[in-house]
């Protein structure tokens, strides 16, 4: 989304002031993309503290808002007082004020273009074979799956905003199934977690299914364990390792769990 001499990357967590990357962390944009989305509507600050942090997360969200949105003024250079972007209604919230330009993208060159070409063609034959691997079910109840927030396990902060697109493309990616319902924003969900959690997830959502992700980055490259998990009997029905660079792992990810939950379930009626 591009605003006054700004550019604002939702996909990769990225700010750019006329071309340069500005330097911000990952709550201050989270903020940031959450006002975009809603441009023009008041977010409540209840609802930024949920969209962080929670509902049972223990910190301090008051003054870690207060944080993000005094960060989020400075790096757009923005001021409370005489607000171009980010205005604040007192004890409500805050709402975008700026207008957004439509961005006009320079056509991509050759190689990009066979790259997304080959990726439009992965992910039909992707929804293909979830079709086809659904229609070996027959006619039974909606499965409910809770996709839990992925866990960064790389150390790094930087990559939390990544763990959080990896969840929010997994819930979608599971959604367009007809056959599924999909539970990916409760607040049980979206607190990071151990693993031993997973009898409690389930019986608080009545889940039949759990899908967990691990980011980790072993060497260089960035790499992502996804498990899919019978709550019942905590049984492991399918697991997958995919490896990528930040901007290749949401649609690879997308892509395995779609197919390979599909399967996972097929196989199980068998």
């Amino acid at each position: 989304m591009r605003f006054g001499e700004f550019d604002a990357d939702l996909a990769t967590g990225e700010l750019r002031r006329s071309g340069v990357k500005v330097k911000i962390q990952d709550l201050p944009f989270r903020v940031l993309a959450m006002l975009l989305e809603r441009r023009g509507e008041v977010v409540t600050r209840d609802e930024l503290r949920d969209r962080l942090w929670g509902t049972e997360t223990y910190v301090d969200a008051e003054a870690g808002l207060n944080t993000a949105i005094a960060k989020l003024r400075e790096a757009l250079g923005d001021r409370a007082e005489a607000p171009r972007f980010i205005e604040t209604l007192p004890k409500r919230g805050y709402r975008f004020v700026g207008a957004l330009a439509e961005n006009v993208p320079e056509p991509p060159p050759p190689a990009t273009r066979r790259r997304r070409t080959r990726l439009a063609l992965a992910t039909l034959l992707a929804a293909a074979l979830t079709v086809l691997a659904w229609q070996l079910l027959g006619p039974e109840k909606r499965i409910t799956i809770g996709v839990v927030l992925f866990h960064n396990e790389t150390g790094d902060s930087q990559f939390d905003r990544l763990a959080q697109q990896l969840t929010d493309g997994t819930v979608i990616a599971l959604a367009a199934n007809p056959r599924l319902a999909v539970i990916g924003n409760a607040a049980v969900l979206r607190t990071p977690r151990i693993f031993t959690d997973l009898e409690k997830i389930g019986a608080a959502l009545d889940a039949d299914y759990l899908l967990l992700g691990q980011l980790q980055r072993p060497e260089r490259e960035l790499l992502v364990r996804v498990h899919f998990v019978r709550v019942r009997d905590q049984t492991h029905l399918w697991a997958a390792e995919i490896a990528g660079t930040p901007a290749e792992l949401d649609p690879k990810v997308t892509r395995c769990v779609a197919v390979g939950v599909a399967a996972a379930l097929a196989g199980r009626s068998q």
